[in-house]
C-alpha cells in the first residue's frame, strides 16, 4: 500500500471510531446495568411534529432538601449551576426513590449522576434540590399518545431505566395498576 492509501484509510476510519466510541457507554449500560423503576410526576406535553411522545418528569428530580448532604448545600448555595451531584436510589414497594444527595461518586448502590439545578420550592410548597437527569422524552407507539399524556397528567406512569455508574438510559414505560 502506497503512502496515499494509507493516510486515506486513516482519514475515513478517524470518524467511524469516533462514532463506535459514543455507543460504547449506551451499550455497556443497555447490557451490564441494574433496572431502575422511577415514579413520574405530572407534566403537560405538546409537539405535533414529533409524533406520539410523552414528556418525564421524576421524583427524583426533586429531592427534599433533608436528604442534600450538608457539603452539597455549602458549596451550591441554593444555586447548583448544573454541579454534578450523585443520588443515591433505594428501592421502596417497587419503585428506586432518592436516599441522600452527595458530590462523591458512591462506592455501592445503585445511584443517578445528574445536575443540581438549584434549590428552591416546589409547586406543593416542599424545599426541594431540583436535580436534572436527561430522561425527559419517550416515544411511543403512533395514535396512543393522549391515552399516554391522560396518564402522564395524572402521574399515573412509571418509568423503566437501565443504570451503570450512574449513567441511566430509559427502556420503557408502563402505566400504574
Amino acid at each position: 500500500m502506497n503512502k496515499r492509501t494509507k493516510r486515506l484509510i486513516l482519514a475515513c476510519s478517524v470518524p467511524v471510531l469516533i462514532l463506535l466510541g459514543m455507543c460504547v457507554h449506551p451499550l455497556l449500560t443497555l447490557v451490564k446495568g441494574e433496572e431502575v423503576i422511577l415514579q413520574t410526576i405530572p407534566v403537560d406535553p405538546s409537539d405535533v411534529f414529533r409524533g406520539d411522545y410523552v414528556t418525564l418528569r421524576y421524583e427524583a428530580e426533586e429531592v427534599p432538601k433533608q436528604l442534600v448532604e450538608q457539603e452539597v448545600l455549602d458549596e451550591t448555595m441554593g444555586w447548583g449551576r448544573n454541579r454534578v451531584v450523585y443520588v443515591l436510589l433505594e428501592k421502596k414497594n417497587r419503585v428506586h426513590t432518592p436516599v441522600k444527595v452527595t458530590l462523591h461518586k458512591p462506592e455501592k448502590g445503585i445511584f443517578l449522576k445528574g445536575n443540581l439545578d438549584f434549590i428552591g420550592t416546589n409547586r406543593n410548597g416542599i424545599e426541594v434540590a431540583f436535580i436534572k437527569y436527561s430522561l425527559d422524552k419517550y416515544y411511543i407507539e403512533d395514535n396512543t399518545g393522549t391515552e399516554w399524556e391522560k396518564a402522564s397528567t395524572k402521574g399515573e406512569i412509571w418509568a423503566k431505566a437501565k443504570v451503570n455508574n450512574g449513567y441511566a438510559i430509559l427502556t420503557g414505560i408502563e402505566m400504574k395498576k
